[in-house]
């Protein structure tokens, strides 16, 4: 009695460890969840659209701004001074749009005159009451009139296009003057800030790093194994390295990784790895998740930091 009450102890041990076993392996190679996973955020990287001294700098390290929010003021000075000398240029220009303009009404009515007379002259010749060399000169000053208002034309045409250049150099200068002024594109936090008030910012080079608030959000590295199980807007469980839990749902999954095993060759050629080992581990695949708006501590994630993702089927 006691053999037969052993040999079911142990028989029900080893059940009991299969099954065990069984869903060991089932929960660490199928079930929807990875430790491997960050909280992610986008980063606007600011710099200025022209040079100059830094003569104001509004923000600090780790501040909160919102969109609009002037960040730094670049010296103003030499591009005050520039839209003042377009201004000037734009007057200029007008100035002599206007002078064309007098020098064409001028011309055409000087033409008239010279038409007229050389009508009234023909008519004389044809009379025999002048010489034809009169007429012949009356008939030059209508070919000087017409030469006189083609010339004019060609100034306003001229002119014209000098204004029209003017005015887009005042925009530009302008525009240059507005840009000297850095607000936040985005609502988000000012981070390792190294800029400092007096520094000298050059055109294109960037000044500092925004972290967009609207963005956070968590990106998830599963196993391949694991993906059919894992579906768009199923919701997740997520819990910070820091002991923080919240909810949210999976919003996409990547389409595409980078093959490591096939690095393009000469000619691009595919240049594939001939090694092979015997163990294959499963691929990661990114998998882009929702954080829940109504969780009460977005406000306080940093990106970056590692979570662990727990999809539920």
């Amino acid at each position: 009695m006691k053999k037969l009450a052993a040999q079911a102890s142990t028989l029900a041990f080893v059940v009991l460890a299969l099954v065990l076993g069984w869903y060991a392996w089932e929960h660490y190679t199928r079930a929807p969840w990875t430790r491997d996973a960050r909280v992610r955020a986008d980063v606007v990287t600011l710099s200025a659209d022209v040079s100059g001294r830094i003569t104001e700098l509004r923000v600090e390290d780790n501040q909160h701004v919102n969109k609009g929010d002037l960040l730094l003021v670049i010296d103003p000075a030499r591009y005050t001074l520039a839209v003042e000398h377009a201004r000037r240029a734009v007057e200029v220009a007008r100035a002599s749009e206007g002078l064309a303009q007098a020098q064409i009404v001028s011309s055409q009515a000087l033409l008239k005159q010279r038409q007229s007379e050389e009508q009234r002259r023909r008519t004389l010749k044809q009379g025999f009451a002048i010489s034809g060399e009169e007429w012949e000169k009356s008939s030059t000053d209508v070919a000087v009139a017409q030469a006189e208002l083609m010339r004019g034309q060609s100034d306003l045409t001229l002119a014209l296009a000098n204004s029209q250049l003017a005015v887009a150099a005042l925009t530009q200068a302008e525009l240059d003057l507005e840009r000297t002024r850095i607000h936040a594109p985005v609502s988000g936090y000012v981070t390792n800030l190294l800029t400092r008030q007096g520094d000298y910012a050059s055109s294109g080079v960037a000044l500092l790093a925004l972290v967009d608030s609207s963005s956070f959000h968590v990106s998830g590295y599963f196993e391949e194994t694991k993906l059919p199980r894992i579906h768009i807007g199923s919701p997740v469980h997520i819990a910070l390295m820091s002991g923080e839990t919240f909810e949210g749902k999976v919003q996409s999954i990547a389409y595409a990784i980078t093959d490591r095993e096939n690095a393009p060759g000469s000619r691009l050629l595919a240049n594939v790895n001939p090694s092979y080992t015997w163990v294959k581990l499963a691929q990661r695949v990114p998998v882009r998740i929702e954080i829940d708006p109504g969780y009460a501590g977005k406000d306080t994630l940093r990106a970056g930091t590692t979570a662990t993702v727990t999809v539920r089927e």
